[in-house]
């Protein structure tokens, strides 16, 4: 018999992504943060960053398996710019931030999940 050890990485020893995104297991499809939000805005004009942890497939919130918490933050100075935990069986692992921007940037969605640890995805985001 395989010990988990020997076929699952350990997820908690670096920010996890999915290998191809194009393909991703169902692993990955569960636990990477979607970010849905305008490809470009007004400067200093707030807008709303919704981050849905899933794609095609929805993660659990379940004593056993949950989100911990989800973030947004911005490349530029690697600023964290909101943060929302979340509690097992009552919440769902989607949020909507609101932000304003003085300039372009990539936005960094993280989660925490307490089983897979840390996953992250980047969107451009243009200011005009």
């Amino acid at each position: 018999m395989m010990k988990v050890a020997e076929t699952t990485p350990n997820l908690f020893e670096k920010v996890n992504y999915p290998k191809d995104p194009n393909n991703m297991t169902d692993l990955e499809k569960k636990h990477w943060p979607r970010i849905e939000c305008p490809d470009t805005v007004e400067a200093n004009k707030p807008f709303d960053v919704t981050i849905n942890i899933g794609v095609g497939i929805d993660h659990p919130s379940e004593l056993a398996h949950f989100i911990e918490w989800i973030s947004l933050g911005r490349t530029d100075g690697n600023i964290e710019m909101c943060r929302e935990v979340l509690l097992p069986k009552f919440s769902y692992p989607r949020v909507t931030f609101k932000v304003a921007l003085d300039k372009s940037t990539t936005l960094v969605a993280r989660e925490s999940c307490n089983l897979h640890g840390l996953w992250e995805n980047k969107k451009q985001v243009n200011v005009k």
